[in-house]
């Protein structure tokens, strides 16, 4: 009933990984790996491969350093997946997206039912069902029929960055609800990079959908509350900082635009981050 579909960079996932998903997932399946050790593909080609290539209703994008620690996990996809109303499910994301340059959990707060370590809680779990724009691409989880009109970026997008919160917007501007489901746990062995290759994809994702962040949808009490995109601006100074990536005047522009003399604020909290880890 699901299509499991991972792009390996190894060529193949190990045994560990196939022996987990056999022993967890409770329902009929097919694995598609997408050989990528030779990089002949972006992530956005080998998801797009791997659609072609799928056989069942449902399908699953993860990552290939992921263990799952639920039974039947296969059985609760297929549970929220029926509602035609549904176009997508994951297990971290946020209900909004910063209208700069950013990554997702930037903006807080976010969801996040991922742990990192085998014996610790999700970082920022949810206990029900919720409504979200974006997901992470650890693992995330469609219909086959979503993709009829839509599919993952290769014009727009050549690496490896934003294919999660690019299809999380193509299905969210079809009309399609996205959710965060909490009745599956997985353990990610590894953190994602934000290195010059994701900056780079991250102002192709901004100038791409730039107008429907315009109407990020977060209430003024949580923006002052959390200084979100105070906060944003200055941890996307930083990251330039630490890629040796330079600043270009377009960030400085949209900054102004979105914060006026709050930026003043946020390169005062990104000159004090830069003293702290020197």
């Amino acid at each position: 009933m699901i299509s499991i579909i991972i792009c390996s960079k190894k060529g193949d996932i190990s045994d560990l990984l196939k022996s987990n998903i056999e022993d967890t997932i409770g329902i009929p399946y097919e694995l598609i790996v997408i050989n990528n050790s030779t990089n002949k593909y972006s992530i956005f080609e080998a998801y797009n491969e791997g659609i072609k290539k799928s056989s069942f209703p449902f399908l699953c994008f993860m990552h290939e350093d992921i263990q799952y620690y639920t039974k039947d996990w296969g059985k609760s996809v297929i549970q929220h997946l029926p509602n035609p109303q549904t176009g997508l499910i994951g297990l971290a994301g946020s209900s909004y997206l910063i209208p700069m340059p950013a990554p997702w959990f930037y903006a807080r707060p976010y969801i996040c039912n991922v742990s990192f370590q085998k014996d610790c809680p999700p970082i920022y779990p949810v206990a029900e069902e919720k409504e979200v724009v974006g997901v992470d691409g650890v693992w995330f989880c469609s219909r086959k029929d979503v993709f009829n009109d839509i599919s993952f970026d290769t014009d727009s997008f050549h690496n490896f960055h934003f294919y999660d919160l690019d299809i999380s917007m193509q299905i969210h501007e079809k009309g399609y609800h996205i959710h965060i489901i909490p009745n599956i746990h997985i353990v990610h062995e590894s953190m994602g990079r934000q290195d010059s290759s994701w900056i780079q994809s991250s102002y192709i994702f901004y100038h791409k959908w730039k107008k429907e962040l315009a109407f990020a949808n977060v209430s003024p009490a949580t923006k002052k509350e959390f200084l979100v995109e105070t906060k944003a601006f200055k941890n996307i100074l930083c990251l330039h900082k630490t890629n040796n990536y330079p600043v270009p005047k377009e960030l400085l522009k949209i900054g102004w635009k979105r914060l006026r003399l709050n930026i003043l604020t946020a390169y005062a909290l990104y000159l004090i981050s830069r003293s702290i880890h020197r």
